[in-house]
This record gives C-alpha cells, structure tokens and sequence, in this order.
C-alpha cells in the first residue's frame, strides 16, 4: 500500500510513503509521474511539492489499474481534493449563469451599501463585481486605472459580510499601498484596519482585518505571513500579480504559489496579466487554482517560445476568458492619447562609441545555447547598449546602487590601448548627450506653459544627472534607492514627499523616476498629462504601466495626454521599439482588446517605424549587433 499526506503547515508538501508491501512496478510509476517535483526523498519515501502531485493525480489510478496497488490519501489531502472538487463545480456553475441581470446588479448594489461599503461603484465596476463573486477565485485584468482595488475592496466586503472570509491580505507594489490604505478609508463607512507588513518587527494586532505586504517579504518572511493568512478565513489578493509570472522559478513566485494552500480565496489584478506572451498566465492560473492549472489552460501556453503564436494566444484566450473580467481602456472613455516619436541621428562621437560596441559584440558575441550564464550575458549587453544609446559616459561608472536589482551590472571592460577609452574620454569633452538637450528643451517648454513633465528612464544615473541638469525646475525624483515614509527617518527625502511635491508645489516642473519603482500603483493623470521616455527595455509590462500613471480614469474630456518617445537612430532603441510593438499587439489579441494597440502604440503617421518583428529577443539582439542573419 501506498500512503500520501498533504503537509501545510510550512511549505506545502505531499508526503507519499512506501510501505512493506507496496509492488515496486507501482512505486516505480509513482517516482517516474512526480520526477519533476521532488523535493528530496529516500527508497521509502518521497516528498513532493503539491503542485505537482495534484497535476499527476492520474497516476494513482493507474497504479491500481495496473498494478492492483492500494493507495490511502490522508485527511488532508482528502479535503484539498475535495476543495479542488467544489472549484471545478462552481466555476462550472459561474460560466452557466452567465452575466448578471440589471435586477441582480441592483441587487448586489443593495447588499454591498448593507455590508458597510460606501462609494458607489461605476456600472462597469459592479458588474466585474458580479462575475468576480460567482467565480471561487477570480482575475480582474481590467486596464490600470479601471478601479481594480476598488473593486477588490468591495468583493472584500461582501465576503466578509456573507460569512466565507474574515480578513483580506494584499500583496503588493510598495508603490501601491498608499493606494489601499486610502481606498480602505474612501470605500467603508467604518474603515477596516489596516497595516503595512514590514518585517518581522512588525506588530500584528489580533484585530487586523488588511495586511498589506510586497512581494519581497512575502518571500522573506513566508511564515509569519502564512501565520496571517492561516490563523483565518483569509482572502489573498495579488496586486500587479504579474510580477510573478516566473512562478515556481523565481524566488517570489514560488512564496506567493505556496500561500495560495493557506488561502480561503485567491484573486489576482493586473492589468498586463501577460506582458511577454501567454506563457506569463500560467503562474497566475497556478496560484488561483493550485493543482488545476492544466485542467484549464492549453498545452500550448506552457511552451515559452511560442508566447506571441497568434494560434497559441487565440487558443489561450478561448480557454481563460470565462475566468477574468477586463474593463477595457475604451469604456472608460478617456481621451485619446498622441505620441511623439522623436527620432535622431548621435552625434559624431557618440555614434562612434557606440559603432566600436556594437563591433566589440559582434566579434565576440554568440549563441551556443540559451543557459543562464548566456541570459545573464545578454541582459547585460543590452544595458551597456542602451546606455551608450543614451549617454555612453554611463559605460564607465556601472550601475547605480539604487538600480533595480535586473539592472545591476559592473563598468564595461575596458584596456587602455582600446579606442573607446579616446572617444570616451573626447565624448566627455566635446558632446552631450542628445536626448538630455532634448528632455531639457521639453521641460522648459512645459514651464512656460504652466505645466508638469513625468521622465522616465531605467537607468537611476540618468536621473540623476537630469536632476542636476534641471535644478532650475526643482524636479523631484524617485527611484528605488528612495525610501518610503514607513522606512525613512524624519525629515529625509521620501517617495511620498516627492510626489506631494511633484502634483502640489508649482515650482517643481518635472518628476525624474524608473518604471521599476513608480510604473504601478501610483495616479498622477490630475497633475501631468505629459511624459518623456529617455530610454525603454524589452518590458512590454513597465511601458505599458508606465503610460497609465498620467492616463487613467478621472481624466476630462478635453484633457490632450501626451507620450514622448526618445529614439537614437541605428542603435538597440529601434530594436526595442519593435519588440514593443509585437507584444503589445500579442497582448491585445491575448485579452481581447484591439484598444491597446490603439492607445498604447503611436500610429503609423506618428512615426511607427523600428525594426522588423523578429522572433524572439534574442534572436532581435543578435539580428541588431550582426551575429546572425535574419
């Protein structure tokens, strides 16, 4: 006989144990099904994340079809068998009803203001209210600045007020829990309480209703953060969730994937579920049904190369699309936004430095396969590019220390004897940058009109420089070198502050900032309705996110949102300016919304441009620095 147990306490595992008389024909089977998720084990015995062993339930049948084999399933695991059980019926129940009646919308309207909930939400957010409750779990993906928190604190609310859960942990941004705590306040007539988890130092009332945590904790404080979420009937929400989009593989999402056992309820909300292709859904799908992914997306999805296939993508949205609500940019009926695309030849030096680099790459730079330590290599081929696209005195100093940790790389190598070292050193003297004349020229420009410019580039060294180079317009500047107020001692210098600074004081013209630190949970569409892309990476995620900090619900129709992007001619921008635009597209086909191309892409006319669309990354990299032909 064969015995399993589901274990919750830590990490979930299943714990499948060998006894005398078990035929080894069926232990073999057993070894062979859960090979890819074993964690450690012995002859006897074998321990297996769950994730896996619920994908590989077929196999206990075969073995006593086959093999005559008795199994046992303990208590535990018997109940997460029937959890996933009571899931798959009322999803199946959820698709049948199909949408909400106009009586049923009054109806929930009614029960939520009796649940204490006070702002009245807009008809599109109530009817994402109404399939988000029918569903045991659920995504909403609607567009940022749909009202996604809002909504996720009124299914909070009636959650709570029909009894299935007692307390809501967030997950989250650390940009975005200013966001939460304000909602909390905005949305109920008796605000929840509320606390923002900062380490094992903080103190968690017994009477905490919303924990507020980031992604980084949730990983480096799992079991105080599992204690929370299991001491109750807790409601885990993922908030930009496709930060996790690496699941099992990357540290975070494999924390937030072993909390989902611990969870009553499991929402995500992000509105780019999948910046890089549909495999991106397959993390997000595990963590609201763990162990039913493949029951409900198609094989295709989890092939990573064949993300952007229209027939993969047609396929993938077919089979998730009864799962999520979107509330697409077009109902909110925001105004049209207008690209500029400025595009400029180097000058003579800069586009010499940047010949010499593309040489050194294309000398020295192949593919034999695509290892880590060949990612790893590629990635940083990429930032000494795009800095030398931008500002090639950036080659020398490295990264910053406030960078984002993908960002982090050394100062490119460099002998004496190599001309780069002369052209550095002549560029240092003779030229500047091009695109920091350009930025400068716009915000003065804006000044004289009255109005405000929101910067963004990647590099925190780009900013910092501009911040000099604009001193004038007291620009305020925020990166993830800059605190928090939660973190910071009186009187220094605080995201908060800065933005308080940027939207309130009329001396302060410009906001410096990385999307990796302020692309998701912050609003500034009251305050600035224009922004300047300085350089962009392959992160379909933070351009898009990046455009709907100024471009969000609240805007008057007569409001004109302006994108300016910043292109050097002949250099990896055209190249990233292509991949954008393929993965945008693919985005929209995704999540059945031709709007995002429209919005989030300038049109032809504007000057669309850029490079082919090729493959992959890597394979427009290689294509860029002529590895390859393409």
């Amino acid at each position: 006989m064969i015995r399993a147990e589901l274990y919750r306490q830590d990490r979930p595992t299943v714990v499948v144990d060998r006894l005398d008389d078990t035929n080894p024909g069926a232990w073999a089977r057993l070894q062979e099904a859960f090979a890819r998720g074993i964690l450690t084990g012995s002859a006897r015995q074998s321990v297996v994340h769950p994730d896996v062993f619920m994908a590989e339930l077929d196999v206990l049948r075969d073995i006593r079809a086959v093999f005559a084999e008795r199994v046992e399933l303990g208590p535990t695991l018997t109940s997460q068998l029937r959890l996933m059980a009571d899931d798959r019926r009322a999803r199946s129940v959820a698709i049948e009803a199909g949408e909400a009646s106009e009586t049923e919308l009054e109806a929930l309207a009614a029960e939520l203001e009796a649940a204490g909930f006070k702002r009245n939400l807009k008809p599109f957010q109530l009817r994402n209210l109404a399939r988000l409750m029918r569903l045991p779990h659920a995504a909403d993906f609607s567009v940022p600045g749909a009202g996604k928190t809002t909504v996720a604190l009124a299914a909070f609310a009636l959650g709570r007020a029909r009894g299935s859960i007692d307390r809501l942990m967030v997950v989250a941004p650390i940009a975005a829990f200013g966001a939460w705590d304000e909602d909390a306040v905005a949305c109920f007539k008796k605000p929840p309480r509320v606390v923002i988890f900062g380490g094992p130092e903080t103190i968690i009332p017994q009477d905490t209703e919303i924990l507020l945590s980031n992604y980084n904790r949730v990983a480096s404080d799992y079991d105080i953060i599992r204690a929370f979420v299991a001491n109750g009937a807790a409601k885990v929400v993922l908030d930009e969730a496709h930060r996790v989009k690496r699941g099992a593989s990357g540290v975070h999402g494999r924390a937030v994937l072993d909390l989902a056992y611990a969870a009553h309820r499991r929402d995500v909300l992000t509105g780019t579920p999948a910046p890089q292709g549909a495999h991106d859904l397959v993390a997000l799908v595990k963590f609201l049904y763990p162990g039913q992914d493949r029951q409900i997306l198609p094989r295709s999805a989890y092939i990573e190369r064949l993300g952007r296939d229209p027939n993969v993508l047609g396929e993938t949205h077919a089979a998730i699309t009864r799962y999520f609500v979107r509330t697409p940019k077009s109902e909110l009926e925001l105004p049209p936004t207008t690209f500029e695309v400025i595009r400029r030849q180097m000058g003579p030096i800069q586009n010499a430095i940047y010949d010499a680099l593309v040489g050194r790459y294309r000398a020295t730079f192949s593919l034999p396969d695509r290892g880590r330590h060949e990612m790893q290599r590629l990635g940083r081929i990429v930032m000494y590019l795009l800095e030398a696209a931008t500002n090639p005195m950036l080659l020398t100093a490295g990264s910053d220390e406030s960078d984002d940790p993908g960002f982090l790389h050394p100062p490119l190598e460099l002998s004496s004897s190599e001309p780069l070292v002369n052209l550095l050193q002549s560029y240092k003297n003779f030229e500047t940058p091009w695109k920091y004349q350009q930025v400068l020229s716009i915000v003065a420009a804006a000044a004289e009109r009255g109005e405000k410019v929101l910067i963004w580039s990647n590099f925190v060294r780009n900013l910092k420089v501009l911040a000099r180079m604009l001193a004038q317009y007291q620009p305020a500047i925020v990166h993830g070198g800059v605190p928090s107020d939660d973190g910071a001692p009186p009187g220094d210098l605080t995201r908060e502050n800065e933005f308080r600074r940027f939207r309130h004081d009329a001396h302060c013209v410009a906001l410096l900032a990385n999307p990796a630190a302020c692309g998701e949970g912050i609003s500034l569409h009251h305050w600035c309705h224009n922004a300047v892309f300085l350089d962009r990476t392959f992160n379909a995620g933070h351009f898009l996110q990046s455009q709907d900090r100024i471009h969000r619900l609240g805007l008057s129709a007569d409001v004109k949102t302006r994108f300016t992007l910043l292109i050097s001619s002949n250099t990896i921008d055209n190249t990233v300016d292509g991949r954008l635009h393929d993965k945008v597209r693919a985005l929209s086909r995704l999540m059945d919304d031709p709007g995002l191309v429209q919005i989030s892409l300038p049109s032809p006319d504007e000057g669309e441009g850029g490079a082919p669309a090729f493959e992959d990354d890597w394979q427009a990299v290689a294509a860029h620095v002529g590895t390859i032909d393409v």
